[in-house]
């Protein structure tokens, strides 16, 4: 077997073992798939590699158990990173052969991937993957730059490929909503001791070693950060306005609400922003009017029904930062192997 790097973003495509077995093949393409989006960037995802096909697994011990009791964020960031995987098998020339929540008594095996066949990429292909190493999150104001119309239904699109709805929330009106929503989102959290410590629990100071959460060096001014607890109204406040000057904000809702349906919109969200990045644009996720029940229906009405799962907000980047991942090996279980 190959040594995997430390860190994932180290790999090289030179590297791909080609002449290696099916597990090896996984093995390497997992590089990207833990690239992916996750809630705080805990990375809640489980491989296990065997012969020839790839088991992604729900890693309960990452769940953020009061802000996401039933595992929903979990399940939208695993869904990421499946689709990560997705674009890498592709883009290596496979056809990834898909099969989600196959065995209903184990709730926590949410997908199964196996290389099934030869596959010729196209440039779309390799636009999606180059844009794994350019996504990351933006919690910083985006320039005033409005979001080109084709840009727009090139994000709307991509939700549609995997049959999920992106709904466009770019006027004024539409924007002071959300925003509004937020903001009384962040303030119901903020009075929730046990939502805090949770929170809290995935800041990492400078010179912190562990490959998860969110750095302090990634959060903007007004942010929470592991020795500054910002009071909730602040930071409610400066949300919103961030909110209101963004140049659009977007909704991901689906028809259903259960771990399929969870799966679906992380797998559209991966997509939506790894075109997003390939056109340079960023994201920044607004998540509180999903995590805090009686909000819901009120995103759900400016969404135009469905089941909202993400709120983000989109535009161009005045900086540029990302956070970091934890390696394969953390990840990754190969029963057997020597």
């Amino acid at each position: 077997m190959l040594p995997l790097p430390n860190d994932p973003r180290d790999v090289a495509e030179a590297d791909f073992p080609r002449d290696g077995t099916p597990a090896d093949r996984l093995r390497f393409l997992l590089n990207y798939a833990v690239l992916a989006p996750s809630l705080l960037n805990s990375q809640p995802w489980r491989f296990v590699v065997e012969a020839d096909a790839a088991r992604l697994y729900a890693d309960r011990r990452r769940q953020l158990r009061v802000l996401d009791p039933e595992g929903r964020a979990l399940t939208v960031s695993c869904g990421a990173a499946l689709f990560h995987l997705r674009v890498a098998a592709r883009h290596f020339g496979y056809a990834p052969a898909v099969e989600v929540l196959p065995a209903p008594e184990e709730p926590d095996l949410l997908a199964t991937v196996a290389l099934s066949g030869p596959h010729a990429p196209g440039e779309a292909d390799r636009r999606l993957f180059r844009a794994i190493a350019l996504r990351h999150t933006n919690r910083l104001p985006f320039a005033a730059t409005p979001v080109p119309p084709e840009d727009t239904a090139a994000l709307v699109a991509a939700a549609r490929a995997e049959g999920v709805r992106l709904a466009v929330l770019d006027t004024d009106d539409a924007r002071a909503a959300v925003a509004a929503l937020v903001e009384e989102g962040i303030r119901v959290e903020g009075a929730d001791p046990a939502v805090v410590e949770e929170i809290g629990r995935w800041l990492r100071p400078e010179g912190d070693p562990r490959r998860d959460g969110v750095p302090d060096a990634a959060q903007a001014a007004w942010d929470r950060r592991t020795t500054v607890r910002t009071p909730a109204a602040y930071l409610a406040a400066h949300t919103r306005a961030l909110l209101e000057a963004s140049p659009a904000i977007f909704v991901l809702a689906t028809d259903a609400d259960a771990p399929a349906a969870w799966l679906a919109a992380g797998q559209a969200l991966a997509h939506v922003l790894l075109v997003a990045a390939d056109r340079g644009l960023f994201a920044s996720y607004a998540n509180q009017p999903v995590e805090v029940a009686r909000l819901r229906p009120a995103l759900t009405a400016l969404a135009g029904g469905g089941f909202p799962q993400v709120v983000f907000r989109v535009g161009y980047p005045e900086r540029r930062e990302g956070t970091p991942r934890r390696p394969v090996a953390d990840v990754l279980e190969m029963p057997g192997a020597t």
